[in-house]
């Protein structure tokens, strides 16, 4: 089975850098990808290689945008959405989002951007700037870093996790973590509470932007939308805690960086993490789209409170390439 699936892998990226050095995928942008937009997103952006704290590497990010740059036209999230809206005439263009906060939006992305000359999104949540906490997911993988016990019982969750090796702390973070995103703040709270307690594994590092840089980014060739204050899957929450979420996020980046905010990321992004609720908050505080981290293009006449995204989780340039110009299944499939 994995000898089958490593042949498969192979003969993809064959396939995808033959095609990136044919010159098809320039023919097949010129005469295929006309009438959508395209919007990326990225978290993280490090090479510090913790499998704890997931990045895409600093020099990937940076051949990803500078391919990019040379054969799509990048342009700030709000003009790809007005181009949108009056139909999406001609070749494709590209948003770049990045979303949470971290510092290394402001030390590795803002440098590399700035010397290609290209505008990116910061999508923010705005806890960490304004307590100086990290946010709870990272909370959580710092507790499963550090943790030296050999194993811990949650009955909160009706777990026992095993944290005898890295190999198992990761594999118990991969249990914890989905199950949390999708409680309520106040379980959220408890159980993390509970395991810092019990593992006593120390404060997190400060790895979140501070206002300070915020300002700087938005100075620059950043724009800034709402990403929640807490980064609470929405969907999950009650009807003044969406709102709360929602609100304080908008009026501390109006009031601490003095941008006005027109876009918003839902926190992991997927279907079910928010409904409706959410987006009826958003249009009576007058933000005008919000993207998801739903594969796909974002078109002409779709709901621009449901925008669909592309990953720049690639490991492989020909890769992130064919699914940039939606030559992957999967990516065909949410194209529209």
């Amino acid at each position: 089975m994995r000898t089958g699936m490593g042949v498969k892998a192979s003969l993809k990226l064959a396939m995808a850098w033959g095609l990136l050095r044919s010159g098809a995928l320039s023919l097949h942008r010129t005469g295929f990808e006309r009438g959508r937009a395209i919007i990326l997103f990225y978290h993280r952006i490090n090479d510090a290689a913790d499998p704890f704290f997931p990045a895409t590497p600093a020099r990937r990010f940076t051949e990803q945008v500078e391919y990019l740059a040379r054969r799509y036209r990048i342009e700030p999230l709000d003009s790809v959405l007005v181009w949108l809206k009056e139909g999406a005439p001609g070749p494709p263009r590209l948003a770049i989002t990045i979303d949470d906060g971290y510092r290394d939006t402001h030390d590795i992305v803002l440098p590399e951007l700035e010397r290609i000359g290209t505008p990116a999104t910061l999508f923010l949540s705005t806890a960490p700037p304004e307590t100086g906490r990290p946010l709870w997911t990272d909370r959580l993988r710092n507790v499963f870093k550090h943790a030296r016990e050999p194993v811990v019982e949650l009955p909160a969750l009706g777990l026992t996790l095993a944290l005898s090796s890295e190999e198992a702390r990761l594999a118990s973070l991969s249990v914890v973590m989905p199950l949390l995103k999708r409680s309520p703040p106040a379980r959220i709270a408890a159980v993390l509470g509970e395991l810092e307690g019990r593992l006593g594994c120390g404060a997190a590092p400060p790895t979140a932007l501070d206002w300070d840089q915020v300002r700087r980014l938005a100075r620059h060739v950043f724009s800034l939308g709402a990403h929640t204050h807490n980064h609470y899957m929405l969907s999950h929450l009650d009807d003044a805690e969406i709102a709360y979420e929602i609100e304080t996020s908008v009026r501390l980046i109006r009031e601490r960086a003095g941008a006005a905010v027109t876009s918003f990321a839902y926190p992991n992004g997927e279907a079910a993490d928010y409904d409706q609720r959410a987006i009826d908050v958003l249009r009576r505080l007058g933000v005008h789209s919000a993207v998801t981290a739903r594969p796909g293009f974002a078109c002409p006449g779709q709901d621009p409170h449901e925008l669909r995204r592309i990953s720049g989780n690639d490991p492989a340039l020909a890769i992130f390439a064919t699914r940039v110009a939606g030559l992957t299944p999967e990516m065909g499939r949410a194209s529209r």
